[in-house]
């Protein structure tokens, strides 16, 4: 045991610089045997994050290249984010796939990331998800009032989860078509062959924990939304229970928003079970997992670490979470670096001129923004838009993607200028800094 002798003469920026030049040492090594870790200063002051640990070590091992696979399966909003950590990753030296729905192969593979085909049809998902209020109870009353529409959506998740497989161990099958879709990457149309070393997924996969069990390979989920680890603080998002802090951690409210997690997935496990071990047994060549509630949150029960994809300033990790969950921020073209103007490209500009214009021409809009929503009456929601527009005289763009909406046929001010102003898919980066407020759908 150290005395005060021991330590006399030895002040507290001694140790500090001490424990500085054996980080320093160890980089060094790490870097010369080939290392592609990015180290990150552990000593950032003022710079840290607000709700990031500053005691999280660096790697004290060397980490090699790996083939990561990225499974999705959402809207263009839960792919978009996932670009952006795809481009961090490849600049770190690997090889990264995203495996998500065809409908945004341009999406992925215009920015030199490798694609693979996931099953299933995100604006139908979608559909479904605004139908049943996004709620289990929802989803029991439209299977009750069409047992056809519960069959379809089965079926889907089936086939997106069964694609998983091919996600993480096949070739793309449009590889060597690369070209058409807008990407002239060499290495991406000579390297087709792929299987995975690890994978990122988000929970509406379902086959992720299988496909890695298979290849043996590490998972970790990441989600703008709490999913699998229970908390006491906040219920699960598909659970229809209220958000209200609860009045006290062992309260009938916290308990029940503890138990919202694992009853979802109980009912996941016990409508998906059969057919996933049908599916593990004959494809994946695994044994079956026990059909009851004790295997039911197998993410949980495995300690898979999970990264909660929103900004710990917030909404901070909850106090009950476990270790393995980390509340890591926002993903962004701008993660890591400082955010400037951004600019248009020559094509998007020429594509966006008449809004350029309509912007310019007068004070900044609201902007109001649906997303990939499907909305059913489309109709009387625009009239909702162009009526505020004009009784407040307040300047207007909306955004609609899959519901197609036109605010500018009944929208003229007092002076015949236009009020509203359409918009499809558009940066969001460039946009919203130029309107005085966002109303959002709350999308990814």
């Amino acid at each position: 045991m150290a005395t005060a002798a021991d330590t006399e003469g030895v002040s507290g920026d001694d140790e500090f610089k001490k424990e500085e030049e054996i980080r320093a040492g160890r980089k060094a090594l790490l870097i010369k045997a080939g290392s592609n870790y990015n180290f990150r200063s552990q000593f950032a002051g003022d710079d840290m994050e607000e709700g990031i640990d500053p005691s999280v070590d660096d790697l004290d091992f060397i980490l090699p290249k790996l083939n990561v696979c990225i499974l999705i399966v959402g809207t263009h909003g839960d792919v978009l984010p996932f670009c952006s950590l795809a481009k961090q990753l490849q600049e770190r030296g690997h090889r990264v796939r995203i495996a998500t729905h065809d409908v945004h192969r341009q999406t992925v593979t215009s920015r030199s990331i490798e694609f693979y085909p996931l099953a299933g049809d995100p604006k139908q998902l979608s559909q479904w998800t605004v139908q049943s209020g996004g709620r289990i109870t929802g989803e029991a009353r439209a299977a009750m009032a069409d047992p056809s529409v519960l069959k379809k959506k089965d079926a889907m998740l089936k086939e997106i989860c069964t694609s998983c497989w091919g996600a993480v161990s096949e070739p793309d099958p449009l590889s060597p078509y690369y070209e058409m879709f807008g990407n002239a990457n060499v290495s991406m149309k000579s390297n087709s062959n792929f299987v995975a070393d690890a994978v990122i997924a988000n929970p509406p996969c379902l086959g992720h924990l299988n496909v890695c069990e298979a290849l043996a390979i590490p998972l970790h989920i990441m989600f703008p939304q709490p999913w699998y680890y229970g908390t006491v603080e906040y219920p699960h998002p598909f659970s229809g229970l209220s958000y209200d802090k609860p009045a006290s951690s062992t309260g009938t409210q916290a308990k029940a928003n503890y138990a919202s997690y694992s009853i979802f997935e109980g009912v996941l496990h016990a409508n998906f079970g059969r057919f996933i071990n049908q599916w593990r047994v004959a494809t994946l060549k695994l044994p079956p997992i026990p059909w009851n509630h004790n295997f039911a949150n197998q993410i949980a029960s495995c300690n898979i670490p999970f990264s909660a994809m929103w900004s710990p300033s917030f909404c901070p990790k909850p106090q009950d979470w476990p270790e393995q969950c980390q509340v890591v921020g926002t993903f962004t073209q701008f993660t890591g670096k400082a955010i400037t103007k951004v600019e248009l490209s020559e094509e998007d500009t020429i594509k966006f001129a008449d809004l350029i214009k309509w912007i310019e021409s007068g004070t900044p809009p609201v902007f109001i923004g649906f997303g990939s929503m499907v909305i059913k009456d489309t109709t009387s929601l625009q009239q909702m838009i162009m009526d505020a527009a004009k009784e407040l005289g307040t300047r207007i763009v909306v955004q609609s993607s899959w519901s197609k909406m036109d605010v500018e046929t009944d929208c003229a001010g007092p002076e015949g200028e236009l009020l509203c102003h359409n918009v499809g898919p558009v940066s969001h980066d460039w946009l919203l800094p130029q309107c005085c407020a966002v109303i959002h759908h709350g999308g990814a």
